[in-house]
């Protein structure tokens, strides 16, 4: 019976993205459409078998999600009222900070939302934990396609190295298949990136503004600072547009924001944000794992922040080194950062000439660098670096994708 509630919604939304409107009008054909969603699905699968090996399950989110939203099921049947009201309370005195990751409604909101959605899903599919990866599958969708979209009307590029850049990546294939956060927020991420385009150069509408708004506050539930990075390239992605698809709009905006950031630590502020990274970083440092990398503890100070920025470069893009593999899981990772070394390389010599950079892709870079960067200060395990890097790759592999001039690559020329 399981078996064949999966297959008849796998048949059925298979066929579901054929007919919506929002994929047809991607350029991609319905087969390649099923084709991707079907290979989004198979890795969910796999996310869930990895997750099932015992040495994964006893720790495994993603079962324990399942696990907590069965019970919520049968409430949203029985009293669906106060099943989505509890959304909004807490068991706390106080809601929390922002971004402490204990006792805080904030933190425990990433958590519930992803409960609760399975919840609604489970009603569909009878509790029926692989039929749901299907659901999950389909929404991820959407930030991919979107993604594919913005892309493809800023470039002229093979769809197929653009889809492969974009949804290919092993990293990004794996974590943002399975049912967890990453496939939701990244679909936050792509439907923000292509419809706040779409509100600069095609008009203002209130569709657009409000898809922009809610992918924000999606993305601010799962992880908020994601969503804060987001805000902050969209500011500066609207001035670039508004100068001419300049530059500087980016560049002087990070800089105050990198002012106003170790200010706020040494004024009376309602949020230290020097401190709060120092925290997270601490916190990563008391887990138990394999991968823990010996790294030096951050100190709320521009003079800590600064000589420990090499080592938060070389966690955010190069971690983990072909010397840390310890299981064949490592080497899929590996292999992505030698490409994406080799593909930075390669654009760097061999972009479009007479290409001009505009602020899509300005913006793409910088929120790309920025959600590194916080990663590679607070993240001390190799392992954890990959899957908070994959649901960025896409926003560096694609622009780069699009760059890079094959003609000019001795191997694309015609002998």
């Amino acid at each position: 019976m399981s078996i064949a509630i999966f297959i008849f919604y796998f048949l059925f939304f298979s066929f579901i993205v054929t007919r919506i409107r929002f994929f047809r009008e991607c350029g991609l054909s319905k087969w390649a459409l099923i084709g991707l969603f079907a290979v989004k699905v198979l890795a969910g699968l796999a996310y869930a078998y990895f997750y099932s090996l015992p040495s994964y399950k006893t720790n495994s989110d993603t079962f324990r999600f399942f696990a907590l939203s069965l019970p919520e099921t049968d409430w949203l049947l029985k009293d669906p009222i106060a099943f989505a009201k509890d959304i909004f309370s807490y068991g706390y005195n106080r809601p929390g900070n922002l971004f402490i990751g204990e006792n805080s409604y904030w933190n425990d909101l990433k958590s519930n939302v992803i409960i609760k959605l399975l919840a609604i899903c489970n009603v569909f599919t009878n509790k029926n934990y692989y039929a749901n990866i299907v659901l999950f599958n389909f929404l991820f969708l959407f930030g991919i396609i979107a993604f594919y979209r913005l892309l493809s009307s800023l470039f002229t590029v093979n769809k197929w190295l653009l889809i492969i850049a974009i949804a290919g990546m092993p990293s990004f294939l794996f974590w943002c298949s399975g049912i967890h956060k990453d496939g939701l927020i990244f679909s936050a991420l792509g439907l923000s990136f292509w419809y706040f385009y779409l509100l600069l150069e095609r008009g203002f509408t209130i569709k657009r503004a409000v898809i922009v708004l809610l992918c924000v506050l999606l993305a601010f539930s799962l992880r908020n600072y994601i969503s804060l990075c987001l805000v902050a390239v969209l500011f500066c992605w609207y001035l670039s547009h508004r100068h001419h698809n300049s530059w500087k709009p980016f560049v002087i905006v990070y800089l105050i924001g990198i002012a106003l950031f170790f200010v706020s630590g040494q004024l009376d502020l309602p949020f230290n944000m020097p401190q709060y990274m120092v925290t997270k970083q601490q916190e990563f440092m008391q887990l138990n794992g394999g991968s823990s990398v010996a790294l030096k503890k951050l100190e709320p100070s521009v003079r800590s922040f600064s000589s420990y920025l090499p080592s938060a470069i070389d966690m955010a893009m190069f971690r983990p080194h072909i010397s840390e593999i310890k299981n064949k899981s490592y080497l899929p990772a590996i292999a992505e950062i030698i490409f994406l070394s080799i593909l930075t390389m390669a654009c760097i010599v061999f972009r479009k000439r007479g290409l001009k950079v505009t602020a899509p892709v300005y913006a793409c870079l910088f929120f790309a660098i920025t959600v590194l960067m916080i990663a590679g200060y607070t993240i001390t395990f190799s392992g954890a670096i990959v899957r908070y890097r994959s649901l960025i790759i896409p926003f560096v592999a694609g622009p780069l994708i699009c760059l890079l001039d094959f003609k000019k690559l001795s191997f694309f020329k015609k002998q």
